[in-house]
């Protein structure tokens, strides 16, 4: 019998399949070794930045700069990042009391004071301004509008500094292609309302879905936000297939954003050319909330109306219970028919839980659509039965139940598995990409 695995917590978790399964794809690509640490490979991507000149040649001594980085929602490892931006930054001439760091959390909760000791360090903690970002202030300032018409409104302190720079991950996005780049402005340090006509006017967009970022309008706004917002420099990681930084790209926000999509791509890529009866898939590197829900997004193109996800999750606190109760709330309001209300309230461009969180409502939207093609199990033991019920899942303690449990129900079957289900962007040979106004 034959030996398979997903990672989970950084960690191979190895597990047997049934002898009648067939596996179609086993998604766990070779990663080359890592060799140089987080803060040489930051070193080296500044010192030969992308479509912009270097740093020294682009900002002065007397300069006020602003680094804004991403939340808790993604795997950035911004501790050591931000070590050695800020050490460049002291070599070029800028003092401690000149720079600035901005939390880019969108519509996500604070940081606490535990998870912003964590991201900045006890010894920068002690020199460095920082401020998380409010996507409900008064204070937010116009930069500008969508092409789909909304007022872009950012955090002040973006007007405030002569030098805007990020530090963020590029990872597969369901929306967006990938993430890094552009959105650490939208939605990252972007207004609420922003955030909301962005989202809704963009998802549904058919360039809109993972790995891709050309034809994308979801894409395409978010880069044009962060112009008018005259985001200067990004610093952004690129990860293997075990979710460790293999690289970094610097320079301009479009240009080394690109040079990374293509690198990651290279990395993530699978080509799938049928579609399984059982996806198993494990949500690693996502570990937090609503984010474990974006793996779905691969299992569900590469199975079949009918089958089967067994979703695999470490989850940080478990699901809150407001995450839960939008569920709650949507099946109510849906009278047995999910699909026609995320369909309505979309295409009104209309929140299902108006002021709600946009990742919740994201979340909500997609998992809602996607239990129309498939079943899914959570295997976790994070949360439990009753609270995957409420979300429209089966729930296992454990891998080996929801396979024995899949079995019976399913004797003959062809498999897919994802190692690393938040790493990996399937490519359809065939036309199966999502179109959910034809579905």
């Amino acid at each position: 019998m034959d030996q398979y695995f997903l990672w989970e917590k950084g960690k191979k978790m190895y597990f047997h399949l049934p002898a009648s399964w067939q596996v179609v794809n086993n998604v766990v690509p070779d990663s080359e070794r890592i060799s140089k640490s987080v803060y040489q490979m930051v070193s080296e991507s500044i010192s030969n930045p992308i479509g912009t000149l270097p740093l020294d040649q682009t900002i002065k001594p007397k300069d006020k700069v602003l680094i804004i980085i991403d939340d808790f929602a993604r795997p950035t490892p911004k501790k050591e990042m931000l070590t050695c931006l800020i050490d460049h930054l002291k070599r070029f001439g800028v003092k401690d009391n000149q720079i600035d760091i901005l939390f880019g959390v969108g519509t996500h909760r604070p940081l606490s004071e535990q998870e912003v000791e964590a991201a900045m360090g006890k010894e920068l903690l002690k020199k460095i301004r920082y401020t998380i970002h409010d996507c409900h202030s008064e204070k937010l300032v116009s930069v500008g509008r969508l092409k789909t018409g909304g007022d872009i409104k950012v955090n002040p302190l973006l007007r405030e500094v002569d030098f805007r720079m990020s530090v963020g991950s590029i990872i597969p996005h369901l929306s967006n292609g990938f993430g890094g780049g552009a959105k650490i402005i939208l939605p990252g340090v972007s207004g609420y309302e922003t955030i909301r006509e962005h989202h809704l006017a963009c998802v549904l967009n058919k360039g809109a879905f993972i790995g891709n970022i050309r034809n994308n309008l979801f894409y395409e706004e978010s880069c044009e936000a962060a112009r008018l917002a005259d985001l200067n420099f990004i610093v952004n990681a690129i990860y293997n297939s075990r979710g460790e930084v293999k690289g970094v790209v610097s320079g301009d926000f479009k240009k080394a954003h690109q040079s990374g999509v293509d690198l990651s791509l290279k990395e993530f890529s699978v080509n799938i050319d049928q579609q399984a009866d059982v996806s198993i898939v494990s949500a690693y590197p996502h570990g937090e909330g609503p984010q474990i829900m974006k793996p779905l997004d691969p299992a569900a193109m590469v199975t079949k109306k009918g089958g089967t996800v067994i979703l695999v999750a470490s989850i940080q606190g478990g699901f809150p219970e407001a995450f839960l109760e939008t569920f709650d709330i949507a099946y109510q309001m849906a009278k047995g028919d999910p699909k026609e209300l995320v369909m309505k309230y979309l295409q009104e461009r209309k929140l299902i839980i108006e002021n709600g969180p946009l990742d919740m409502n994201a979340a909500l939207d997609f998992t809602l659509l996607y239990l129309t093609l498939v079943n899914v199990i959570m295997v976790s033991r994070d949360v439990n039965k009753d609270q995957m019920a409420r979300v429209g899942f089966g729930h296992a303690d454990s891998l080996d139940q929801a396979i024995q449990r899949v079995h019976e129900k399913v004797p003959q079957a062809k498999v897919n598995i994802f190692a690393a289900g938040g790493l990996t962007v399937p490519v359809l040979k065939r036309d199966l990409i999502f179109d959910w106004k034809n579905q």
